[in-house]
Order: C-alpha cells, then sequence, then structure tokens
C-alpha cells in the first residue's frame, strides 16, 4: 500500500490575464530542461515561495502576464490549493482544502504568509504546513550549550533548506549559510529535529499529542451545534445542491439557446434595418471624415498667419536695418583690419571688390523674397478659408441626411424588432435570475463542504494522533543516536561517491559536529573543486532523503535542484570566479559520465521510494540533459522549452510571450 505520507506537487497554476500557464508534476523524479531565459528556474522559486518563501523575483514576461499562482498539491494524502500573491509577500495566503478545479465550491482559509506575521488570531502558513504534515513544532535553541538560551521556533522554511537547491546553492561554499554562524548554529538543530535528535523531541511529541486530542475535542463539539443547526433550518445536502446546480445549468443552457435563436430572428428579419444602418454608418464616416478636413483647414490657416505675421516682423527688421546705415553712413573701406584667424591684415576695400552685392542690396533682395512667401501664404490661406466653408456645407448636409436615418431607422426598428427585442430582455432577465440562484446554491454548497471538511479534520486529526503516539513509543523504545545517524548517512554519502566513480574516494564521512559532508578528510567548504562540490551538494540533500526510507525523518518528502549541471561543463560565467578551474581539471568534472550517474542516482532513490511504497518527489532543473537520460528517462520530463521554439516546443513558461510582444508591436 502506498504511504501518503508527505507533500506531493500536482500541478502549479500561473492564472494570467491572457491564460493559465500550467506545469503538471507526478511522483518521483520530474525533469524540467530547455534554453536559458526560459522560466524553468522561476517555477522551482515560485514553489518555494508558494510553501512559505519570502519576496519572489520575477522575470519581466511573468510580471507581465500573470496576476496570482495557485498549487494543488496532496499533504499527507489529503488535497490542497494554496493561492498566492506574487507580488506582494506580506498579504494573507489562501488554502482550500479540495483540489484545484473544485476551489470555487470551498470557502478558503487564511493564513500569515510568516511566522512573524502570525498571532493568537491568525494562524501562519508555516504552522499549518507543519501541522498538517504532523511535524512537531519546537522552539530551537539559539546556542544548545546554554541552558538559558533564548529560543526561535522552527518553520517550514528551516526544513525547505534540506529540500531545495537553488541555482546559487548548488555547488557553493556557502552551502545552508555556512559562513554565518546563527544561521550555521540554528541548522545544525534543524539537522537533530529532521533525525529525532533533539533532547526536547519526546516531550514535545508529547506536546503534538495533546494538542491535537484537545483539538479534536474542540471540533466535534463545533460539529454537533453546526450540525444541530443546519438540521433545524433542513439544510441540503451536498448532493440534493449538487443536483439542483446541474438543473439550474441545464434550464441556463436551454435559455442561452433561447437567446441564441432570438438574436438569428432578429438578425433575419432586419434587412431593411441593416439597410438603413449600413447608410447611417456611411454618413457618419463621411461626417467624421470632413469634420478631420475641416480641423486641417483650420490649422493649417492658424499656421500660415501666424508664418505670414513672422515675415512681417522679419521685413520690419531688415528695413531697421537699411535706415539705420543710411542715417550713420557706411563703413570706411579703407580701413585696414587684422584677420581673427591668421592676424595677417585685411584691406577690406580689396574684399568689397570680390563682390558686386552690397549689404543693403542684401537686404533688399531678402525683403522682396519674403515678400513673395507672404503672397504665397495669402493664397494657401484663402485656398483653405475656401476649403473649410466648403466643408462647414458638406457638414450641414451631411447632418441633415443622418437625422433623416436615424429617424427610419427608428422607426423600423419599432415595426420590425422591437418585438424581438423585448422577448430578448424577457430571456436575460431570466438568465440572469438563474444566475443569482446559482450563486446561492454555490454558497450553500461551499457551508455545506465546509460542514464536511470539519469532519474530515476530526477523522484526520485522529490518525494523526495514532501515527503520533507509534512514533512516540518508537522514539521511547529505540530512539536513533547521534552517532547512529551519522553513521548511516556517512555510509550513504560513501556509496553516492562509488556510484558517481569521483576519483580518490577516501576519508568520506558526515562531521559528526557540524553534520557537513567531508571528502578526502576536507570539509565541504574548503574543497576547491566547485564540480565536486556540485556532485556532493546535490548527494548530501539525496542522502538526507533516502533515511526516510527506512526510519520516520521531519522532511517533506520532495527534493528540489537547480541546475544539476553546475561547474559540470555547464557553468556560467558569473559563475565561474567561485571555482578552481586547476581542480576540476584534475577532478576530471567535465567527463559525461559524472553528470549521466547523478541522473541516475536519483532517479534509482525515485525508484527505491516506489518499491518501498513510500512518498518521493525529485524536482531537476538543468539547461540540459544527457543524451542518454532524455531517451531513456524521457517519460520524466514534465517540461522542456526552446527559446527558438524548435522542434514545437514551447518558447517558454509563458509560452504566449513573442506572440503577445508582435500583436503589440504590429
Amino acid at each position: 500500500m502506498q504511504d501518503v505520507s508527505g507533500l506531493r506537487i500536482l500541478q502549479l497554476v500561473l492564472v494570467g490575464y491572457r491564460k493559465n500557464y500550467i506545469v503538471p508534476f507526478t511522483p518521483g523524479v520530474n525533469i524540467i530542461y530547455g534554453d536559458a531565459d526560459t522560466g524553468k528556474s522561476s517555477i522551482l522559486r515560485i514553489i518555494h515561495y508558494m510553501l512559505g518563501g519570502k519576496e519572489l523575483q520575477l522575470d519581466h514576461e511573468i510580471t507581465s502576464s500573470v496576476q496570482y499562482a495557485a498549487m494543488e498539491a496532496h499533504i499527507n494524502g489529503k488535497p490542497y490549493c494554496i493561492r498566492r500573491d506574487l507580488f506582494n509577500s506580506k498579504r494573507d495566503v489562501e488554502v482550500f482544502e479540495c483540489a484545484y478545479d473544485e476551489i470555487d465550491e470551498h470557502f478558503p482559509k487564511k493564513f500569515a504568509p510568516s511566522l512573524v506575521q502570525g498571532d493568537d488570531q491568525k494562524t501562519s502558513l508555516s504552522e499549518f504546513l507543519l501541522d498538517e504534515l504532523n511535524f512537531p513544532s519546537v522552539e530551537l535553541k539559539q546556542s544548545p550549550s546554554k541552558d538559558d538560551s533564548a529560543r526561535a521556533r522552527l518553520s517550514i522554511r528551516d526544513l525547505l533548506k534540506y529540500c531545495y537547491l537553488n541555482q546559487d546553492a548548488v555547488g557553493s561554499r556557502r552551502l545552508l549559510d555556512i559562513g554565518n554562524y546563527a544561521v550555521r548554529v540554528k541548522n545544525q538543530e534543524v539537522f537533530k529535529y529532521i533525525f529525532n535528535l533533539l533532547d526536547s523531541q519526546i516531550s514535545d511529541l508529547q506536546a503534538k499529542i495533546s494538542e491535537k486530542a484537545q483539538e479534536k475535542k474542540n471540533l466535534e463539539q463545533r460539529l454537533g451545534i453546526i450540525g444541530e443547526f443546519l438540521s433545524e433550518v433542513e439544510y441540503e445536502t451536498a448532493t440534493d445542491i449538487e443536483n439542483a446546480l446541474k438543473q439550474l445549468d441545464e434550464q441556463a443552457e436551454f435559455q442561452l439557446e433561447q437567446l441564441s435563436d432570438v438574436n438569428k430572428r432578429i438578425t433575419s428579419n432586419s434587412a431593411e434595418y441593416d439597410g438603413f444602418k449600413d447608410a447611417l454608418d456611411t454618413i457618419n464616416l463621411k461626417i467624421k471624415e470632413y469634420q478631420q478636413k475641416s480641423e486641417d483647414a483650420s490649422r493649417s490657416i492658424e499656421r500660415f498667419s501666424r508664418l505670414k505675421n513672422d515675415y512681417l516682423n522679419d521685413i520690419s527688421k531688415l528695413q531697421a536695418i537699411i535706415q539705420s546705415e543710411q542715417m550713420i553712413g557706411k563703413e570706411d573701406l579703407e580701413k585696414v583690419s587684422s584677420c581673427p584667424i591668421c592676424d595677417s591684415k585685411l584691406e577690406l576695400q580689396l574684399v568689397s571688390e570680390s563682390f558686386s552685392i552690397t549689404p543693403e542690396d542684401k537686404a533688399l533682395q531678402e525683403i522682396n523674397s519674403l515678400r513673395r512667401r507672404m503672397r504665397d501664404l495669402d493664397h494657401l490661406v484663402s485656398d483653405n478659408r475656401h476649403h473649410l466653408a466648403e466643408y462647414s456645407g458638406y457638414l450641414k448636409d451631411l447632418r441633415t441626411e443622418q437625422e433623416t436615418a436615424k429617424r427610419y431607422l427608428d422607426e423600423e426598428l419599432a415595426s420590425s424588432i422591437s418585438p424581438y427585442l423585448t422577448q430578448r430582455d424577457a430571456l436575460v432577465g431570466d438568465i440572469a435570475a438563474l444566475k443569482e440562484k446559482r450563486a446561492s446554491y454555490t454558497h450553500d454548497l461551499k457551508t455545506v463542504n465546509q460542514f464536511s471538511s470539519l469532519r474530515e479534520r476530526i477523522s484526520k486529526l485522529e490518525s494523526d494522533v495514532e501515527l503520533l503516539k507509534k512514533q512516540l513509543e518508537e522514539l521511547e523504545k529505540n530512539g536513533p543516536s547521534l552517532d547512529d545517524i551519522v553513521g548511516q548517512l556517512s555510509d550513504s554519502l560513501d556509496a553516492y561517491l562509488e556510484k558517481i566513480h569521483i576519483k580518490n574516494k577516501t576519508n568520506i564521512s558526515i562531521d559528526p559536529k557540524s553534520f557537513l559532508p567531508v571528502v578526502r578528510g576536507v570539509e565541504y567548504p574548503n574543497i576547491n573543486s566547485g564540480g565536486l562540490r556540485t556532485i556532493i551538494s546535490i548527494g548530501y540533500l539525496a542522502i538526507i532523503m533516502r533515511m526516510a526510507l527506512d526510519q520516520d525523518i521531519n522532511l517533506p518528502g520532495i527534493l528540489m535542484i537547480d541546475t544539476v549541471g553546475k561547474y559540470l561543463g555547464k557553468t556560467k560565467d558569473t559563475y565561474q570566479d567561485e571555482t578552481d578551474a586547476s581542480e576540476d581539471s584534475k577532478e576530471d568534472i567535465s567527463d559525461p559520465n559524472k553528470y549521466k550517474n547523478i541522473y541516475e542516482y536519483l532517479i534509482d532513490l525515485s525508484d527505491d521510494f516506489e518499491d518501498s511504497g513510500k512518498n518521493c518527489q525529485i524536482l531537476l532543473v538543468d539547461n540540459d540533459v544527457p543524451a542518454e537520460i532524455s531517451e531513456k528517462y524521457k517519460g520524466f520530463v514534465v517540461a522542456h522549452y526552446s527559446s527558438e521554439g524548435a522542434n514545437g516546443l514551447p518558447v517558454g513558461l509563458i509560452d504566449d510571450w513573442d506572440e503577445f510582444i508582435n500583436k503589440k508591436t504590429n
């Protein structure tokens, strides 16, 4: 029998302005790959955000196309749909206890997006998820060695650090924020929590059992009160309401068919009406045309008049210059001046002899030229005034024709179409009444479903309490030791690196204090090869997930990695400074078999979970996939993008973006 414990994502839905963008997921391995900048990484970032992540960085295509996101998932086998605003991380998160296509039939519960924003009146999304996953709520010591240490509440984000490697984290020296002492200490406590190694784990489980038992008791009391009320008001059952909704939909469909028939009859009986309508449309177009021409003529008259005034001003200035020269006298041509460029002597008389036109003659010629232009402008103004008067006459006649056409149109409407319009108005009113009645029934259905959700919640709490009691009993009898967990993880890491076939596989372990991987006796942050760190960081999270095959651990059963091929011959320039190329070369990181072996290890891990009947979901994002993997395991590919749309592939997550931009441009 399949163990449904943990989290399983069914689909991510980006609800858009033009359409919805959907990424489906299956149990086991899910591969998303394709060209750069096609939205692959955004998928994992949004999933992380939907599970309680903070602010979200999104590509322009998404911000311009999407309203909000919804994620359908099963949590411990129960369907949920999480709906969240992508652009305001502080808004409440809505959670529906149903599949995505049923959210209109259920009331949502609202949760604060973070532990900080949660309070006594409103639970946080993190608390909700931890509770639904049946994980103990704990406060972690910030200084475990001190009895009076300050405490911080564990959040779902703390656990997701061991489930999600974003593109920056893969192969990074700063894996799990190693460089931050406070975060590193907290991570060590989270590690213990995952494997039930905290000193308070037994008391926390006992508190969780008590809390759920009390909640079950309170819900049973509420259920009795609500059930009595629904019985007194003779509320219909969900089946009755669904049947009533079905009948309403059938009636509405019939009325819509009747409305369509009336519309057709209006069309078929309005040939003469259409003739008047076409004539009126033609007249209206002509009126717009001559109005535009009149406006153009008016603007031309104004523009030419302003230009004429400018010419008059220029003529006045030129005449003033001529008068000034006549009154003051001409310049002495015998005068010798210096050239402003070369300082040589310049005799004005010699210069004057080289030109036949005096300044006064030039001014007179310019005045004559301006007067000719003014005459041309007078003609243009006159022509435009003539056109303006002509257009005004046309407009007057057209408006008379417009009034006549409108009168004929109204008379034809009254005689041939109005009866149908009356019938159509009645049908529209009936359809509106059916919609209103349907809305009322839909509200009733939400109420009944809410009542059913209470019963399901009570049943779930009962099973949760039983499961927690078993965990408590197992923990009290055979609680794991830190040495056991570290030893098992060390063996798993050794086996993983054997599968990947790294060079010089010696001194492999998990450090018993930092809980970080050690290879060849070197702790993870001190390994210089980015490629080797990529292999180890992916394997580290994978072997932690593998532990769930043999024991109960507090992780949701999901693993997300972006980008598998980082530093393995698929490295962006922005990350090149974070690796030592010579060390990568020594490790033979570019060997495609290592890349392929990582995929095969994760696929084999997924198969092991399936064979054990346990929940496991692995989401892998990459720019490329090894040829053998893409062919042999093509059934695992849930999304494949090509920026050029090659072979009919979508161009990206927002697959209509290019089409949208082209339409806007044209």
